[in-house]
């Protein structure tokens, strides 16, 4: 009875957070377009608030992320889920970095699919284990500084 009710309360929260990605995708392609709409005047000239306003960084990640290698790989909003609620690193000063790396490669290791990119998936799902000052470490790195998960690993030890 009680599996029963957690794992529909994982499909349910897994539902909520793919309609939110869904949403999010949306409104950044509506913005974008809106964006490219806006930047000429009918003459073809750029008008002068165009320079004057800086561009919204609608994605500065610090992580760029590879491919999967499988075109018909996604990640799973339950998979995301797992990671994100059990998981939880918050960068206080009683955690251990290493300590947490080793869970979370543990837990990584149940999840090995023939011609997925290990890098690919790990870089995808550890944003999602972060919480409090270590998210906001994550989010101060510079945009794109991280192409690896062996960039990651080390800044993150290190931080």
């Amino acid at each position: 009875m009680a599996d029963e009710q957690i794992r529909r309360e994982i499909e349910q929260q897994a539902a909520r957070v793919a309609a939110m990605e869904a949403a999010r995708l949306a409104a950044q392609e509506i913005q974008q377009h809106e964006e490219e709409e806006e930047v000429y005047d009918d003459d073809g000239n750029m008008p002068m608030a165009q320079f004057l306003t800086p561009a919204a960084a609608l994605d500065r990640s610090s992580i760029v992320y590879p491919a999967f290698g499988r075109n018909d790989f996604q990640l799973r909003a339950d998979l995301i889920n797992l990671f994100s609620n059990h998981m939880q690193f918050y960068g206080k000063a009683t955690e251990n970095p290493n300590t947490h790396l080793s869970r979370f490669l543990r837990m990584c290791q149940n999840f090995q699919l023939q011609g997925v990119n290990e890098d690919a998936i790990r870089l995808r799902l550890f944003p999602y284990t972060l919480r409090d000052r270590a998210l906001e470490w994550l989010d101060s790195e510079p945009h794109a500084s991280i192409t690896t998960w062996e960039d990651l690993a080390r800044k993150f030890c290190n931080k």
